[in-house]
């Protein structure tokens, strides 16, 4: 098996890629999806920002939002509170190093054959098999 994986713990080329406004777009599109698809009633999908974050710890870039004003609305006829600076965690983007990857793969009964990193732009091919 062949598997890709982001290997940049770097935060600053990170957060150029990440912390711009077509990520910004991108990830907050999904409170506008609610209110075109869901039965939503009262809800500004336009009340929110987006905030990046990178968590090296867990390898971890977090994208959130957050809200820019407090709402009360209607999802499927349940109230619904928003204070202004109410968080949400929307998605992870995990950047793991070449060798947390091989643990995980390990711990998941694979073994790792060989990698393969551009160190430039830090994108690692791992290339795994089953340990039977």
């Amino acid at each position: 098996m062949m598997v890709g994986v982001d290997a940049n713990q770097n935060k600053e080329s990170l957060a150029l890629a990440y912390n711009n406004q077509a990520v910004s777009n991108i990830v907050l599109s999904v409170f506008h999806l609610i209110n075109r698809d869901l039965p939503v009633q009262g809800f500004d999908p336009s009340a929110f920002i987006y905030k990046f974050e990178w968590i090296p710890a867990q390898y971890c870039v977090q994208h959130k939002a957050i809200a820019t004003e407090a709402q009360n609305f209607e999802l499927d006829a349940t109230p619904i509170k928003l204070s202004k600076g109410e968080e949400f965690h929307l998605l992870s983007s995990h950047k793991y190093p070449v060798e947390v990857f091989q643990s995980m793969a390990k711990q998941a009964g694979l073994a790792a054959l060989d990698y393969f990193i551009d160190d430039r732009q830090p994108m690692a091919v791992h290339v795994l098999t089953s340990k039977a």
